[in-house]
């Protein structure tokens, strides 16, 4: 005897698409190189193919002429100081939600997968900080005392939270940290 199976929808995974804004802001000790920012950016290449950015803002200051660069990437440049560019880019990011992302720093793999699960399960209202990956034994020990390097969120909460630190941006949204990390490139 056969057993008649009723037909349903097939499953559908569906992610939200992000904007990436890439912040190339050079710090007093450490001034970016034009290498380091190119490869942040093309770290982010398989979220690119994956569908998960949409499409992508280098934020940096007038000198740091990345025209070029920006231009053959294919993606916005907003050349302004500090939180004067990162306010811009979030006001010219075409998606709800946002991922900002420190030049000098590559995502790692399994980044893709772990943003769209938190996509399809999660809590899409909270925040998610994507930390360096470990570099001294106190990292090893406690990961979350790595640096926060990238960070997820709803363009309202990062426009609403309004600080120039990224430190203090990822503190003030209490984001969950991911699992995956983000080596440096410089």
């Amino acid at each position: 005897m056969r057993r008649r199976i009723s037909p349903r929808a097939p499953f559908r995974y569906v992610s939200m698409m992000l904007s990436a804004v890439l912040i190339a802001l050079d710090s007093p000790e450490a001034p970016l190189r034009r290498e380091a920012v190119a490869r942040s950016l093309g770290s982010l290449i398989e979220s690119c193919l994956q569908g998960l950015v949409a499409d992508a803002i280098i934020v940096a200051q007038a000198t740091r002429d990345l025209e070029g660069l920006a231009d053959e990437a294919g993606c916005a440049l907003i050349e302004a100081p500090g939180g004067d560019g990162v306010a811009q880019a979030l006001k010219a990011a075409r998606r709800d939600h946002v991922f900002l992302l420190l030049a000098g720093f590559a995502v790692e793999r399994g980044f893709v997968e772990e943003a769209q699960d938190f996509f399809a399960y999660g809590d899409k209202s909270r925040a998610r900080t994507l930390r360096a990956a470990p570099d001294s034994l106190m990292t090893r020990l406690a990961p979350g005392l790595a640096r926060p390097v990238g960070l997820i969120a709803a363009k309202s909460a990062l426009a609403a939270a309004n600080s120039a630190d990224f430190r203090r941006l990822a503190r003030n949204l209490r984001g969950a940290d991911l699992t995956s990390r983000a080596r440096r490139v410089s």
